[in-house]
């Protein structure tokens, strides 16, 4: 894609400004359902531009084993970084309009992109049990990470947003914890929001329990989601296999300690300027850790 094509894109520049009540709502409950943060246009071109580079992602795209470290998203189908092999979707899943509304909701000054991607969920596509996200990712410290999960096309109330446990991110737990259980025993609030028009989106802390119903619809549920993690975080040493790998894929060369910053978490937003993604020139080619075959963007 040439330079004036990737000009004409939405810029999703404009910022989409929060209210200190939906603030302080999301702080409380861990999720938010926000209208309107991508236009119907926008969402129209992102989705095309995702929907082109959706079918490249085969497993014969990824190193051996890759696939196997993604965790819950095992369960449906997936594709996850989309924002290293298009320009189209870079912008997308790089965009300061979304990384702000991340920073503001979770009271940080830099956010880092973890990763995005796209889930398809065909008709007949089994739910996903209730879960965190932070589990399935490298642990840092603190932990600080949210998703924010955006359908491209229109939901039915069916197969609408996910559902949240509220107030789940604040419970003390370890892994021996179940935190569904003492969720119902605390009278934790389950929240579903409904239909969902493209376009609209929901953000959640990486902690907070929730749940993706199955699709019983006759359309295909198109979701495209980013995760964030905030800037100076620290790598803790991984206690799981996927942990390991996504240490290994995301930060190479780093350990337990080092600070959790690499070329491919780039800084997508910070408060002090209005700077472009400081996307490092390797993230930016074809290039990728441990690949073993030349991938090419659109």
């Amino acid at each position: 894609m040439s330079e004036n094509e990737e000009a004409l894109l939405p810029g999703l520049e404009e910022e989409y400004s929060l209210t200190s009540r939906q603030i302080q709502e999301y702080q409380a409950d861990g999720h938010i359902y926000l209208k309107g943060v991508c236009s119907a246009a926008e969402t129209a071109v992102y989705r095309q531009a995702i929907t082109e580079i959706y079918p490249a992602f085969t497993p014969e795209s990824y190193p051996p084993g890759e696939r196997e470290f993604y965790g819950v998203e095992r369960a449906f189908p997936t594709v996850m970084n989309m924002w290293e092999r298009s320009r189209k979707v870079r912008k997308f899943s790089l965009a300061r309009r979304f990384a702000k509304i991340a920073a503001d909701l979770m009271g940080v000054d830099r956010l880092r992109l973890y990763h995005d991607s796209a889930i398809f969920l065909e008709k007949g596509g089994g739910a996903i049990p209730w879960h965190q996200d932070s589990p399935y990712m490298l642990q840092t410290d603190p932990d600080m990470t949210m998703t924010m999960w955006m359908p491209l096309v229109d939901l039915p109330a069916e197969l609408g947003s996910m559902r949240f446990m509220s107030g789940s991110h604040l419970l003390k737990a370890d892994k021996h914890t179940n935190l569904l259980l003492q969720s119902y025993r605390k009278g934790l609030s389950e929240v579903h929001y409904g239909a969902m028009p493209a376009g609209d989106a929901t953000f959640h802390s990486g902690l907070t329990l929730h749940y993706a119903a199955a699709n019983t619809t006759n359309i295909v549920r198109e979701v495209a989601t980013i995760i964030y993690i905030a800037d100076n975080l620290k790598i803790v040493e991984p206690d799981t296999e996927a942990r390991a790998y996504h240490l290994k894929r995301i930060f190479p060369g780093m350990k337990a300690g080092d600070p959790a910053v690499s070329p491919w978490t780039p800084l997508v937003f910070d408060r002090d300027t209005e700077a472009e993604a400081d996307v490092h020139p390797v993230a930016q080619s074809d290039a990728q850790p441990d690949a073993q075959q030349e991938r090419k963007e659109d």
